[in-house]
């Protein structure tokens, strides 16, 4: 059964959203954050690895990363018609048999999916109001590696997400958008046994890459 998380983000991230990322995808790439997590788990040098990629939304670091790094891919969003524009684009590339899909909120189901050699969230953190719970669910199906993005802790962004949550809320939409701690962050997947080895900053975001200590 979908979670209330699955019912939220379907409501908010829709098929017309989907639709055009997927568009957006095809004509100029990977959007400039998702480079990052792609430039730095390519660094490791890594072949016919596995990959988990929580809240991928089109897909775009499984498509990648499925033509020179990783052999196979696991898929797991809380938008159905995010998924439906991953599969799609799988297909036309001819890899749809390397990525299991699921529908569902990350940590409900993270127990039951194996560990992976790669995990990555592309702006996932920030959606998620449990970040602590998200994090180590991430660190757990973690072999080698974790690349994450997130806000980085600034005013202009603390200003935005005020910003955002206030029309959320004046159109009695759940859906939420979190500035989390970073230091905590950190420290939380440290304590899990990762290190963090990489860190690159763009206006709006920062990305870190994680391996296992």
């Amino acid at each position: 059964m979908p979670c209330n998380c699955c019912e939220i983000t379907d409501h908010t991230f829709n098929e017309e959203d989907a639709k055009s990322d997927i568009k957006e995808y095809r004509k100029r790439g990977p959007a400039e954050q998702t480079q990052l997590i792609l430039d730095a788990v390519r660094s490791l040098g890594l072949k016919d690895a596995t990959l988990l990629d929580v809240g991928g939304g089109v897909g775009t670091i499984h498509h990648e990363l499925l033509e020179d790094t990783a052999r196979q891919a696991t898929h797991v969003d809380a938008s159905s018609a995010y998924l439906q524009q991953a599969k799609e684009e799988a297909a036309r590339r001819g890899h749809a048999g390397r990525v299991q899909f699921i529908h569902a909120d990350f940590t409900d189901v993270a127990d039951d999916l194996p560990q992976a050699d790669i995990v990555t969230l592309d702006r996932v953190v920030c959606c998620y109001p449990d970040f602590r719970g998200l994090l180590n669910a991430a660190a757990g199906r973690s072999k080698r590696a974790l690349a994450l993005t997130y806000p980085r802790e600034t005013w202009y962004f603390r200003v935005g997400i005020r910003v955002i949550n206030f029309f959320q809320n004046l159109g009695r939409d759940p859906f939420r958008v979190f500035l989390h701690p970073i230091a905590e962050m950190n420290a939380l997947l440290e304590g899990r046994g990762m290190k963090r080895v990489f860190v690159q900053r763009l206006f709006l975001w920062e990305m870190a890459l994680y391996t296992r200590a």
